[in-house]
């Protein structure tokens, strides 16, 4: 059984250090947080410049004994500058992290290649790794397009993160992910979700809060953990709002109940 960690989004609303705590009541081995907001103007994850809060995170990830796998950080726009992700890398050290998580809001390739080799080069004096993840509604919306921003990065501390709505949505198939170098593939992160995207809401919305627990919905799943790297690791996202009257350590422990009992179910038809 793979060791799972809990993606921050999961439980959508709740502080970064509450993240910590659901994660061990959920089971879970590790854990993802946010810790700057999507843009500059955007207070709502500020750990960054905040000394109590990231005391506050060390001592809860000390006290439960849970790791911390990533951190997400600014999407990259072009007004995002090395001054504001210097800081973001420097916290993300501090708290134990080896990944940040990223995104490219650039449309400009060879001027977001250029910087983000820049944050690469920075990252690695500290030991981490950043994970570029392909969003069909951001500047790296295709496996094709993702792949080829860390190909022509040339980082060795730069890979992707395999997000199954994202990868779906974006319309690449178990093969496409198969025929990605491991090397290539930081991380991933699993959830279910109806074939089709419902027409009632837009792709971010459905990204935020109506992603499904792996094996409640019609993505291919199983052929898409067939196409990832064997020990790779798996972070569970699943924002739910008709999860949102659950508390936050409830809210964990569903999502890591039933990620449990999918991956169980999916062994047992790989040894079959």
């Amino acid at each position: 059984m793979k060791r799972l960690t809990l993606g921050w989004l999961t439980l959508f609303d709740a502080a970064p250090a509450d993240v910590v705590t659901a994660a061990a009541a959920g089971s879970f081995e590790s854990v993802g947080l946010r810790i700057t907001g999507r843009k500059l103007d955007d207070p709502e994850f500020s750990v960054v410049g905040n000394p109590a809060k990231i005391r506050e995170i060390h001592r809860r990830l000390a006290f439960n004994g849970i790791r911390l796998s990533n951190t997400s950080i600014y999407h990259l726009y072009p007004e995002i500058t090395l001054d504001h992700v210097k800081p973001a890398i420097e916290v993300s050290a501090e708290l134990g992290a080896k990944t940040i998580v990223v995104t490219c809001m650039d449309p400009d390739e060879a001027r977001w290649t250029d910087f983000i080799a820049q944050c690469c080069e920075v990252a690695a004096k500290a030991g981490i790794h950043l994970a570029l993840e392909v969003v069909p509604y951001s500047d790296a919306r295709t496996l094709e397009q993702g792949l080829r921003l860390v190909q022509n990065t040339g980082a060795e501390n730069f890979g992707l993160l395999i997000d199954t709505l994202h990868i779906a949505r974006s319309g690449a198939t178990p093969a496409n992910l198969a025929n990605i170098d491991p090397k290539h593939i930081a991380f991933a992160q699993i959830c279910d979700a109806a074939a089709e995207k419902p027409t009632d809401i837009d792709l971010p919305t459905e990204a935020r809060s109506g992603r499904l627990y792996p094996g409640d919905g019609e993505l291919p799943l199983y052929e898409y953990l067939d196409a990832l790297p064997a020990k790779i690791e798996i972070e569970v996202e699943t924002p739910r709002l008709d999860q949102s009257e659950l508390t936050f350590n409830e809210r964990a422990k569903q999502a890591g109940d039933a990620t449990r009992r999918f991956l169980a179910e999916y062994h047992i038809q790989k040894s079959a």
